[in-house]
């Protein structure tokens, strides 16, 4: 399965078939890249749609791949396929026999209908890991239900217990139920794989988004099961924290999060310093243990954060971000924007970042891979995102087709692409 010289990181000589689309599929194939392993993207002639996927302030044509395609399929190669003909399904079923991982986010029905089941691949390669992530899990009557993250949010209970306490359920800005699946399925491949260097066998390993929500929130849950007591939307503040733990505004907007004040003498500092030192004196938050919600019912809650947003606005930001860097017993951090992450001097001092160049754009940053081994590390992201097809005739050709099958396979890329973008722009 490796290599022997790991230099090239730890999962070098790990061949995988990613047969994925949108975010928490595609976003496994890239993990997997960026610790080594040689990441083959199966796309339909027309591509996949994230390539076209276009957002706020993205202007810059067709001709540049959307911000998804880059985010996710960064150091793979692209090989083009129409899986339903007789020629794509021999070329899958070659791959598949030189594969050691096969990941898919397509529903069952899909796979089946493709002959792509684990049933039917396992006996193409019986020590293949065939890694799916779905929506709702492999059973219940939902298995096949059609999933897209807001809706495991949703379904997950994360929007809940998210938005102001006086407005409806609102879910987190960003694909967490993506994205976290997708972590959830490279750990279960990790697994999987070393289970096989024990027993010498593939297995099939599945995971989902609505899992994933819920194990995101085994704490939360756990906390219901055991009291009963549903958990509602608290704003700016955890719902299972009754404590001044929360979100507050400077005087001039800028927000900071104020996790807890670990000594008794920095929390009294804090109090002076926002005009409230009378507020020391309660005895329901003179500990660490009272100011973080683990001892106490919550009573006061309600007065101490009122008081603590008082506090926070007789400062600006500027001035509170120097009171708060010589107060190393206090957790907080200033609420970061987007532009503000990307020019982090703690991400760019742990490599969180990293710079592919996108054809016809030109460089940008990516999320690199945040997993560090101090022994075999990672390339992390390194590579651009694959053109449309782009390793088809190589892939085709190491694997033994002809060059007129290599021809038969590309001849519908481009005009699958174009009815693809005319679905996309009308």
């Amino acid at each position: 399965m490796v290599s022997k010289d790991l230099s090239d990181g730890p999962l070098t000589g790990l061949k995988v078939l990613d047969m994925t689309v949108a975010i928490q599929g595609p976003h496994v194939g890239a993990f997997l890249s960026d610790m080594g392993a040689e990441v083959i993207k199966v796309e339909p002639p027309g591509g996949e749609l994230n390539r076209y996927a276009r957002g706020p302030g993205f202007d810059y044509g067709m001709e540049v791949m959307g911000s998804q395609q880059v985010a996710m399929n960064r150091g793979k190669k692209s090989i083009a396929l129409d899986a339903h003909t007789d020629l794509g399904k021999r070329v899958l079923n070659e791959l598949i026999k030189k594969s050691d991982v096969f990941v898919t986010n397509y529903r069952a029905e899909a796979l089946d209908r493709m002959s792509l089941s684990y049933d039917h691949l396992r006996r193409i390669n019986e020590r293949l890991i065939y890694g799916r992530v779905s929506g709702f899990g492999p059973k219940g009557k939902d298995a096949n239900k059609a999933m897209l993250d807001g809706a495991a949010q949703a379904r997950g209970g994360l929007a809940a217990v998210s938005g102001p306490v006086d407005g409806p359920p609102m879910p987190p800005g960003a694909a967490i139920a993506d994205h976290s699946g997708a972590m959830q399925l490279c750990l279960g491949i990790m697994t999987a794989l070393f289970a096989r260097e024990q027993t010498g066998r593939g297995q099939e390993v599945n995971t989902s988004a609505l899992g994933t929500m819920m194990w995101l929130q085994s704490w939360e849950l756990t906390h219901t099961a055991m009291t009963g007591v549903s958990l509602t939307r608290d704003g700016q503040y955890n719902p299972s924290i009754a404590s001044p733990y929360g979100v507050y505004q400077a005087s001039d907007g800028g927000s900071f999060l104020l996790a807890v004040a670990m000594s008794d003498e920095s929390w009294d500092e804090f109090l002076v310093y926002g005009g409230k030192p009378d507020l020391a004196l309660d005895t329901r938050w003179n500990t660490a243990a009272k100011r973080i919600g683990i001892l106490g019912d919550g009573d006061g809650v309600i007065e101490v954060r009122a008081e603590l947003r008082e506090a926070f606005a007789s400062h600006t930001t500027a001035e509170w971000e120097v009171f708060f860097g010589e107060q190393p017993e206090i957790i907080y951090e200033r609420v970061q924007s987007y532009q503000e992450i990307l020019v982090d001097p703690q991400a760019d001092a742990n490599n969180y970042l990293a710079e592919v160049t996108v054809p016809n754009y030109g460089t940008t940053q990516v999320v690199s891979n945040v997993v560090q081994l101090s022994e075999t590390p990672g390339l992390g992201a390194r590579l651009p995102p694959p053109y449309l097809g782009e390793h088809t005739s190589e892939i085709m050709m190491d694997l033994g087709f002809s060059a007129a099958e290599v021809d038969e396979a590309l001849a519908p890329i481009e005009a699958a692409a174009a009815e693809i973008i005319g679905l996309v722009i009308p």
